[in-house]
């Protein structure tokens, strides 16, 4: 004797020709004696849309997961700050905005600039005073008019004098003014400070009349046209990845689209946190990604060939796993059984079939339905 259960798709036909006290005519889910083989009609099969699909071999990995952010190498990130102390006297800048190698950044004011341009001079005319001085001292040495130790005196004289003017060249080309028209007279009070790479203005400590301290940060500029993703890796897994290998990355705060990138660099010590640091480069560079972004990387490794199914076509049922393997085909009649197999999780909508040495892999499963057909089996009537 057969067992007939109805599925939900039509269980409103049945409730209907019931009321009706009519000889039911809906379409049935046939269950056999064998709980495990399931006969579907065909109008059954068109009409819930049901859909047939073959084995396919697909590469499945394992895939862990790792955070980081986004961030530029440190020859692109610049601080920008003076050698001396000052007042802003000119800026115009806002964070965001960007500069250009060289560009004018800010004017620092200060009196005392004055006075290093004064010692300069002073130092350039005490050169060329020492340096007449030990050439005339010289020739006099030579004709034996005065003693060595005389003539030494004067020589140190000349060696200091050369050493004081070299160094208040450099303060004033720190100062990025000219030491030959200081030379000539034109001092200023004012020193300008220019842009040391190209890029944008991330941060900003300025303003009209602020006093700065030397070595105190004015501005940060990032170039962002090369950014990179600084990953740490627990190292549990790191000797799963290797310089070149591909991952993908996600920006959670912004939205799900899935980036590549490649393995860079690979750190060299585990740090405090058990992990280590990972430098990773997108494989697009015209994505207007922001330096600070947090990142979720995943990474793959150990990867497999399975023969696989879409995700639809398995269905979880008092915790096991079964698809319903297509068995005959008639224009009015579909038979299938129900197979238990083992999986795990979906990749690019497909999940992987673990034992397929239990089935026939020549074979046609059903896609799409599975769970109704499955689930609806737990409250049968009997004819």
């Amino acid at each position: 004797m057969k067992r007939y259960i109805y599925t939900s798709l039509f269980l409103f036909n049945l409730i209907f020709l019931s009321c009706n006290d009519s000889k039911s005519t809906s379409a049935e889910v046939e269950h056999n004696e064998d709980e495990d083989l399931i006969e579907i009609t065909g109008e059954q099969f068109e009409t819930a849309q049901l859909e047939l699909g073959n084995l396919k071999q697909n590469r499945f990995s394992e895939q862990f997961q790792v955070t980081g952010m986004i961030d530029v190498p440190p020859e692109n990130r610049a601080s920008v700050s003076s050698y001396f102390d000052g007042y802003i006297s000119e800026t115009r800048l806002l964070v965001g905005d960007e500069v250009q190698k060289g560009d004018l950044l800010v004017t620092l004011k200060n009196p005392d600039f004055i006075k290093m341009q004064q010692n300069y001079v002073e130092s350039f005319s005490n050169l060329e005073f020492q340096t007449s001085e030990f050439e005339r001292k010289e020739n006099l040495l030579e004709d034996k008019v005065i003693a060595q130790k005389v003539f030494q005196s004067t020589k140190n004289d000349y060696l200091q004098a050369k050493a004081q003017l070299q160094a208040t060249a450099e303060q004033i080309k720190l100062m990025n003014l000219n030491p030959k028209e200081i030379a000539e007279g034109n001092f200023t009070s004012e020193i300008r400070i220019y842009a040391p790479i190209s890029g944008k203005i991330s941060k900003l400590n300025v303003a009209q009349g602020k006093f700065l301290a030397k070595s105190e940060m004015i501005m940060e500029i990032l170039d962002v046209e090369h950014v990179h993703l600084e990953l740490d890796v627990f190292e549990k897994d790191i000797l799963k990845i290797k310089k070149g290998d591909t991952l993908s990355f996600k920006i959670p705060e912004i939205s799900d689209e899935s980036f590549s990138a490649y393995v860079r660099l690979i750190g060299a010590e585990v740090n405090e946190n058990r992990s280590v640091r990972i430098h990773a480069h997108p494989k697009k560079d015209n994505v207007n990604f922001s330096v600070g972004m947090f990142v979720n990387a995943y990474f793959k490794s150990n990867s497999k060939d399975y023969l696989a199914l879409p995700e639809t076509a398995f269905t979880e049922v008092d915790g096991e796993t079964f698809v319903l393997q297509l068995d005959s085909k008639t224009d009015s009649l579909y038979t299938f059984t129900k197979i238990e197999v083992k999986t795990n999780a979906p990749q690019n909508g497909l999940k992987p079939i673990l034992n397929s040495e239990q089935i026939d892999t020549e074979a046609q499963f059903l896609t799409r339905g599975v769970f109704d057909i499955i689930t609806t089996g737990g409250g049968g009537h009997s004819h």
